[in-house]
């Protein structure tokens, strides 16, 4: 232990210092708040020495600081049990439902080859996206709810294309076409977002968009730009096909 001298008002200094942060870190009431600024008092000190008091005003610090590297250990338990409960359980369903929609476009390409010419179906607008895609995701979740009213936002309703009940996953779908500037398009996913986040099933929202021919001509800005608007829920932007 250090023979450097504590005196009376460095220990008080320390105290009101170590209590700060204790009720900072644990709240008030806690019992490590108690604990720790109990540790290493000492009382009787009316026939001591000063070499004496100042041995006890080290113990106490050591004792605290024990404590502290206790509590300190503590935090990070929970602060590690509270990240790993923190990860999204949807996101082995986000795993999912991205290969899904990055299969999207080989998908769509070969429905246009059935045998003997027979009708088929193809997807000349965002209609025939959310058929085919609602046919696809079928195949990995169980509760898929198409045209989804969502919560009251400026005095609309707005419908989402599907939600994912148990994975809490909205997917909002767009094509682009010929008549819709990309700034339109990036305006109308940016109110999507500002309504979506409202809904008490929506965790996660997931922009779809289906761009056959190669409109956009900064995807990877696009996506950029979106992913960062401002939400209270996470936001991912799928572009097909990219390149």
């Amino acid at each position: 232990m250090a023979s450097t001298p504590i005196s009376a008002a460095e220990l008080s200094a320390f105290k009101a210092t170590l209590k700060s942060a204790l009720v900072d870190a644990f709240g008030e009431a806690s019992d490590w708040v108690e604990r720790t600024m109990s540790a290493g008092q000492f009382f009787n000190i009316i026939y001591m020495e000063e070499y004496e008091l100042a041995e006890q005003r080290r113990e106490e610090v050591h004792t605290k600081n024990l404590l502290l590297a206790e509590a300190v250990q503590y935090l990070d338990r929970s602060a590690a049990r509270s990240l790993r409960s923190s990860v999204p359980v949807e996101a082995p369903a986000l795993e999912k439902l991205e290969v899904i929609l990055q299969r999207f476009h080989r998908v769509a390409l070969r429905l246009r080859q059935r045998h003997d010419d027979r009708p088929t179906l193809n997807i000349t607008d965002e209609y025939d996206v959310q058929d085919l895609l609602h046919a696809l995701l079928l195949v990995s979740f169980s509760d898929v709810r198409d045209e989804e009213t969502g919560p009251s936002h400026a005095g609309g309703r707005p419908r989402f294309d599907f939600l994912l009940k148990e994975e809490q996953i909205v997917i909002e779908v767009k094509k682009t076409r010929q008549n819709l500037s990309i700034r339109d398009l990036n305006d109308e996913l940016i109110a999507d977002i500002a309504r979506y986040q409202a809904h008490p099933d929506c965790k996660t929202l997931v922009c779809f968009v289906y761009d056959p021919d190669h409109r956009i001509p900064n995807v990877a800005g696009f996506i950029r730009d979106l992913e960062r608007t401002a939400s209270i829920m996470p936001v991912r932007v799928v572009v097909v096909p990219v390149g």
